[in-house]
């Protein structure tokens, strides 16, 4: 318990429980079963991106992605064009995927070749990808998606949706064991504890950054997937807002912007109380102006509390890691 990262996935699971207990009082529907399965419809999208944020934010500079969202967009509406044209539709799904890597790439382009600070660079291309989306649709939906496609994030397993099963755990399970596990993870936290401390022991930090970049928009792919799948269709807005919930969750899950800390566990936590929140004033009849400022506030408490301990915590993780 003395350890501050695992006493923020403490504080975590205790911040889950309140938002689980306030769900209940705000609406009496919220502990129904359908309830429990309409909430978990929502978290392997929003959990693989606050993941892929969260491996962003992990190797510093400082690192953050607002393209995400519009890369899932532009992904999704890739697949159903390329299965549109005949290309059969898990092919298509895989070059979505390099697509979205490639997306990624643009980023680290920006980021690590030209040095355009992470911020600036990925504000960029969310303009980019959303316009090239709108500009491509005109704003409308690709349909015609088959429906047993649809049983990806449509069908249910034991009462959970298939892809919580076949999608968000096995991918938490493979990036907790990459960044506790193997040399990979190990070089990720140096680079983001200390740039240069990391590249004179050896590390390519910015190959590493590279990397990362193209991994956030590979799964930014794998979201978009997830998506169409629950739509059967692919809509240029599917990302809209995915951005900044993917930020909230990766900072309240513990990963801090200027990198070195955070979990994927804490990840998966956040994501579990933004998903619990947001139902919880869906069903309270909440509009969604308030939603939105419910987030916002979860948001500002999130880098509130990691200003306060920040140090604390990087200076732990330097002293474990040396």
């Amino acid at each position: 318990m003395n350890d501050p990262l695992t006493q923020r996935l403490f504080f975590l699971f205790g911040l889950l429980i309140a938002a689980g207990v306030a769900g209940a009082l705000l609406s009496p529907h919220f502990l129904q079963v359908s309830t429990v399965a309409y909430l978990l419809q929502y978290v392997p999208v929003l959990g693989v991106l606050g993941m892929a944020q969260t491996l962003v934010m992990l190797s510093g500079g400082p690192g953050i992605d607002l393209s995400i969202g519009a890369t899932m967009s532009l992904v999704g509406l890739a697949i159903a064009g390329l299965f549109g044209l005949g290309v059969p539709l898990l092919l298509a799904c895989l070059i979505g995927l390099v697509i979205g890597g490639m997306l990624g790439a643009v980023n680290a382009f920006l980021i690590c070749v030209l040095q355009v600070p992470s911020l600036m660079g990925t504000l960029a291309t969310f303009f980019a990808y959303s316009g090239l989306a709108l500009a491509l649709t005109g704003g409308s939906p690709i349909g015609g998606i088959p429906d047993w496609f649809g049983t990806l994030a449509q069908g249910r397993i034991l009462g959970v949706p298939v892809h919580m099963w076949t999608v968000f755990i096995p991918l938490a399970i493979v990036l907790h064991v990459m960044l506790s596990r193997t040399r990979i993870g190990s070089h990720i936290y140096a680079a983001g504890n200390d740039e240069r401390a990391a590249f004179l022991s050896g590390v390519k930090v910015w190959r590493l950054r590279f990397a990362l970049y193209c991994l956030s928009g590979a799964i930014a792919g794998v979201a978009a997937i997830m998506t169409l799948s629950w739509f059967q269709a692919a809509r240029p807005d599917a990302g809209e807002g995915m951005e900044l919930l993917s930020v909230t969750i990766a900072v309240l899950g513990g990963a801090h912007i200027f990198g070195g800390i955070g979990r994927i566990s804490g990840t998966v936590l956040a994501v579990l109380i933004v998903t619990t929140l947001q139902v919880a004033l869906q069903l309270a009849n909440i509009s969604q102006a308030w939603q939105l400022a419910a987030i916002g506030l979860l948001l500002i408490g999130s880098v509130v509390a990691d200003n306060a301990v920040g140090e604390k915590l990087r200076a732990r993780v330097r002293r474990t890691t040396s």
